[in-house]
């Protein structure tokens, strides 16, 4: 499930199925043949509108790419459409569902409010760890250790990482010198990765500018809805696209630290590591196989094979964004420069059984 960051944005299945959603509405309201309409009809049609499309969306679109928190406005955005296609005098009977949704959504940004104020109160302690700690180490690390020497591990913290991790690197990252020492390996530079996340922001800023004109014209709350849905997926994009850039794989004495941008994460200890060999599977891990496995690459035009596979003794567990969690006994890898990170596991595992021994 975590692993459908990788894979593209399916667009044409959504398309069809939310087209046959609402064409099936237009049909049943816009024509004379089924009229009058009844009330449990109009039940039928806000399920399509409120559940249905959120759904859709949420499995196509936005899975784990984006914040959970969208499929709401996704949700008012299907209720304005609805209010467009179902006649006047029957939308009136529901017409306390928007108001619902905005006080569902209001009460969540609330409670990350009052978390963020709780953060800023302990900022001058975060900010004093924070600037003890190894100014090589990137961001996306320091502000994590932070936060959490002062804070107890939570969802919502995790969420609000994630959220100060992205706009950071969206925004204040672009003269900050990526890692670079015979300890890091980066995962992009053979790839055509960062072509194809400036292909998907360009669509993305010609798409908002459309949209925002074309719904403008008609419902000025929904076109804002729209362009703030892109303006933060373009920043979500471009944050992830400079996390690659900047943090790559990092060999320390003790571990390998795995960071594909900031939507997930493994610190695996070499002693949790029972067998390294190169990998020989196929260029796409089944279903059943992402499971269990630790994808460390980006995406790309065209998937590529991994070039190292590392078993495990037990499971570990590797973060998500937003704080989600997963158990992994297996890791795969695709790095640029292969052979030297292979060379350079050899010899820490060889150390840390030397270690063992003593």
């Amino acid at each position: 499930m975590i692993e459908t960051m990788n894979k593209p944005i399916r667009w044409m299945p959504f398309l069809f199925l939310s087209f046959l959603v609402i064409g099936s509405n237009v049909v049943l309201y816009q024509t004379n043949y089924f009229q009058p309409i009844p009330t449990s009809v109009l039940i039928g049609s806000m399920f399509d509108f409120l559940l249905v499309i959120p759904l859709l969306t949420y499995y196509f679109i936005i899975r784990k790419r984006y914040s959970w928190k969208l499929t709401l406005l996704v949700a008012l955005v299907s209720y304005a459409f609805a209010s467009w296609i179902i006649p006047d005098d029957l939308m009136k009977s529901v017409s306390y569902i928007p108001k619902a949704l905005l006080l569902l959504e209001a009460g969540f940004i609330s409670i990350e409010l009052y978390l963020l104020f709780i953060v800023f109160r302990k900022f001058p302690k975060v900010k004093k760890t924070y600037s003890e700690l190894d100014d090589e180490i990137p961001f996306l690390l320091r502000i994590k250790q932070a936060i959490n020497v002062h804070f107890t591990r939570s969802r919502l913290i995790d969420s609000l990482i994630s959220e100060i991790t992205m706009f950071y690197y969206a925004l204040f990252s672009w003269r900050k010198a990526p890692m670079v020492n015979e300890q890091t390996f980066t995962y992009h530079k053979n790839t055509s990765y960062v072509a194809l996340q400036l292909m998907l922001i360009h669509a993305l800023i010609i798409e908002s500018v459309g949209l925002h004109y074309f719904f403008s014209q008609w419902n000025h709350t929904v076109s804002l809805i729209l362009l703030f849905i892109n303006i933060y997926s373009i920043l979500f994009l471009i944050g992830q696209m400079q996390v690659v850039k900047k943090v790559p794989l990092i060999v320390t004495e003790r571990s390998l630290i795995l960071n594909i941008g900031f939507i997930k994460s493994l610190d695996l200890p070499f002693k949790y590591i029972q067998e390294w060999k190169t990998y020989e599977g196929p260029d796409e891990l089944s279903a059943a196989e992402r499971k269990y496995t630790f994808e460390a690459r980006v995406s790309d035009f065209i998937a590529e094979k991994p070039n190292i596979e590392l078993l495990l003794k037990k499971p570990v567990r590797s973060e998500i964004i937003y704080g989600f969690k997963k158990n992994v006994t297996r890791v795969v890898i695709k790095v640029d420069h292969p052979a030297e990170l292979m060379r350079l596991i050899e010899k820490r595992m060889a150390e840390d059984a030397c270690n063992l021994e003593d």
